[in-house]
């Protein structure tokens, strides 16, 4: 009988041959050892494929795919066998723990969709980036930031495909926001107050070669997050429904005017969501 991991760690590849050895062996040498670990090659044209290739390692595999990174990391969604999914990028570094770490953390928290932690930044800037951890923080969180810090990502298989979330396109290079906001409106996530993840920054990073393209997407996402807090507030809170909805059109008229920018609006809203969470005056409803 062909044995089913507990986790399939999943790591899209392109052209990371500076660094693929690296980060392959940070898995491989995980405390915890029942996973499955998918490389899937987005059509390198390095030694990314040679280097995979040659390890001889059963819980290892490979996968060429045909240059598209959308469509790739489906893949890997749809090929992963086990319980739970780890995200990695193929320039990062899992702690030696890391594994174990989110799936105790899973295992005793059957209502968490999804989680994640803190990572320690290296390369061309260094520091510990820290995020929210309670889901009732991060829900809100979404209107300003993205609630998981994607290298860190740990995900309940079952709520992906009972739900059948997938990355989407339509938002270059912020895609990984869109997802995770899809996971949030159906589930709780939640993150673990540990570094878990040492994160390799550079100039070359999409995030900031890129940067314009993944703003804009990441403002329609954040947008719809207003949105869907407005759909949500229960029916019963007539004062929270008056307060946003006399908010909300007039500060989003003020950015749009140019009079604010829109990272001022969300933040604004943010905080009115917040206020009137912790005033009880609004409850939203969470599935």
């Amino acid at each position: 009988m062909t044995h089913i991991p507990s986790i399939s760690v999943i790591i899209p590849v392109y052209n990371a041959e500076n660094f693929l050895t690296e980060t392959i062996e940070s898995v491989l040498c995980q405390s915890f050892e029942d996973f499955e670990l998918l490389l899937l090659d987005d059509e390198s044209t390095d030694k990314s494929s040679e280097i995979i290739r040659s390890y001889d390692d059963k819980r290892l595999r490979y996968f060429h795919c045909k240059h598209d990174f959308i469509k790739t990391r489906n893949k890997g969604l749809q090929l992963a066998r086990g319980k739970y999914l780890a995200q990695l990028d193929h320039d990062d570094l899992m702690m030696p723990d890391r594994l174990l770490t989110q799936f105790e953390f899973m295992e005793s928290h059957t209502d968490i969709a999804a989680c994640g932690g803190y990572m320690e930044c290296f390369g061309k800037y260094s520091g510990i980036w820290k995020i929210p951890l309670e889901p009732e923080a991060l829900l809100p969180y979404t209107i300003i930031h993205t609630p998981i810090l994607n290298p860190t990502a740990f995900i309940r298989r079952e709520v992906l495909t009972k739900h059948k979330i997938r990355h989407r396109r339509g938002y270059s290079f912020a895609e990984d926001f869109k997802f995770w906001t899809d996971i949030i409106k159906v589930g709780k996530i939640a993150n673990i107050p540990m570094v878990l993840v040492r994160y390799r920054t550079s100039e070359h990073q999409a995030s900031i070669k890129y940067r314009n393209e993944s703003v804009e997407a990441s403002y329609r996402i954040q947008y719809d997050m207003i949105n869907f807090f407005l759909s949500r507030i229960a029916k019963d809170s007539h004062n929270g429904k008056k307060v946003m909805r006399r908010w909300v059109p007039a500060i989003r008229d003020m950015s749009e005017s140019g009079y604010i920018s829109a990272s001022v609006y969300f933040n604004f809203i943010h905080e009115i969501i917040i206020g009137l969470i912790n005033d009880n005056i609004i409850n939203i409803v969470t599935l």
